[in-house]
């Protein structure tokens, strides 16, 4: 029921339907967040997503069914089917014709659990042998993540693993981040504010004028 009514609110939340005020969400403010993520990033439509949740798919697994549907051009309704289905993530990719090189994340050092062991693989492992790793159903489901929050707020992967390690849930982390900037631009070029280069030319336009007077 708790599941129900939080996937109900996600949805109004999602079309703009705004709660009397922000702090009537609670608990359920961050999955919000999450929610908006799936949709606007993975094309996962809003009911689409209620209806998933509602007949038992974990949140976390929701980035996964997003990725593997946009990189196989496959229904997400199929993707949950063949997973209740009783087949792993991987084994659905590969029926589906994608194999473990969707779920990879370039990490530039060796991050520790959870993610370490597929991290392993991808680095041992010649691109041209992807295919064969064999990644568990939980490294996808971290990677699926960590990928979707990688690419839609623009942010390094040490950042998400950090959030992670600080004990913050996934529907936590995508608060945080979409707080920091926007989606889709990385929050270090919002800090940054305009580009640099057009001040000093500025300058140097303003100078030539005064030259030529």
């Amino acid at each position: 029921m708790h599941r129900v009514k939080s996937s109900a609110l996600i949805v109004a939340l999602l079309v703009g339907v705004a709660p009397a005020r922000a702090g009537d969400l609670g608990p359920l403010e961050p999955l919000a967040d999450l929610h908006r993520a799936v949709h606007e990033s993975l094309g996962l439509p809003e009911p689409l997503i209620v209806q998933l949740l509602e007949r038992g798919l974990p949140e976390e697994h929701l980035p996964v069914i997003g990725l593997i549907s946009t990189r196989t051009a496959t229904a997400p309704e199929r993707i949950f089917e063949m997973r209740r289905s009783g087949l792993s993530f991987l084994d659905i990719s590969l029926r589906l014709g994608a194999g473990p090189e969707i779920f990879y994340v370039p990490i530039e050092r060796a991050p520790g659990p959870p993610y370490g062991k597929a991290w392993g693989h991808y680095a041992k492992t010649p691109r041209a042998l992807w295919r064969t790793i064999v990644l568990t159903d939980a490294d996808i489901v971290h990677l699926a993540n960590l990928r979707l929050c990688v690419d839609r707020y623009g942010v390094a992967p040490d950042r998400v693993i950090g959030l992670g390690r600080a004990g913050k849930g996934v529907a936590a982390i995508h608060t945080e981040l979409a707080r920091a900037g926007k989606p889709g631009k990385p929050a270090a070029a919002e800090a940054r504010g305009k580009p640099k280069g057009k001040g000093p030319k500025k300058d140097k336009d303003k100078d030539r004028e005064r030259g030529r007077g």
